[in-house]
């Protein structure tokens, strides 16, 4: 794994505890950056895409809940880990329903939270680059429930931005793109950045798009799936591919 791909941010209003945290962090070879409130995170996570956020539950202005759904619609591949020493049925309940991945109990074991992230940072990335944004958001929701990371991308640029950050084990490419993305280019960025990683085409036009994924298979493209996505097939691929 690369160093790229071990990025962790610690939100905390308690500066002790996020300095002692990041430290430990850093010492295992991860990058720690940390944040003392929730403007400040989102603030970081617009300029950079973090792997694990490590985010305390009780904090002012915004709470760690709060903050993560902000932080979702800006870096939706983030795994996120709840602190808090409010572990009740109606928090848990809250978090998970939210994408939390894991909560854990104050005062932290650190053994707790190293065995989190490596768990968090070892589950597969799958990137999505589809201009539709409603499918986006809904394949993203369905990714994630499988325990799938998953990076969103609406155009080439897009795409282009997280190649350079991420190391997708699997990449969902939407055949059709809007105006000023090409997807051959988008292809040939994919096998550039990430040449072990599966494609996988999906499209909703099968007859209008049968010339393009002749080529893009013979090209390299694992296999290809029509919208309306069926679970089962799509599940089967991905677990084939990673």
């Amino acid at each position: 794994m690369t160093s790229a791909s071990r990025q962790v941010l610690i939100v905390d209003d308690e500066p002790d505890i996020r300095d002692s945290v990041a430290d430990i962090l850093n010492e295992f070879g991860y990058k720690a950056d940390t944040a003392a409130d929730g403007p400040e995170a989102l603030s970081m996570v617009r300029d950079r895409s973090y792997d694990v956020a490590l985010l305390d539950f009780k904090m002012p202005d915004m709470d760690g809940l709060t903050l993560y759904r902000e932080m979702r619609h800006i870096c939706p591949e983030t795994s996120a880990i709840l602190v808090s020493a409010y572990t009740g049925d109606a928090v848990a309940q809250e978090a998970i329903s939210s994408g939390i991945r894991k909560i854990i109990p104050r005062p932290v074991d650190m053994d707790d939270v190293i065995a989190e992230v490596k768990r968090q940072l070892d589950r597969p990335v799958v990137l999505v680059i589809d201009d539709d944004s409603d499918f986006c958001e809904s394949i993203r929701d369905v990714l994630n429930e499988w325990g799938f990371r998953v990076s969103l991308a609406g155009d080439e640029a897009a795409a282009a931005r997280l190649l350079n950050s991420r190391q997708p084990q699997v990449v969902l490419l939407d055949i059709v793109l809007g105006p000023g993305s090409n997807t051959a280019r988008v292809f040939q960025r994919i096998r550039g950045a990430s040449p072990n990683a599966g494609i996988v085409l999906i499209t909703g036009h099968r007859l209008d798009t049968a010339p393009t994924i002749m080529d893009l298979t013979s090209a390299g493209a694992a296999t290809v799936c029509y919208k309306p996505l069926e679970p089962d097939q799509l599940l089967s691929v991905l677990q084939e591919l990673v």
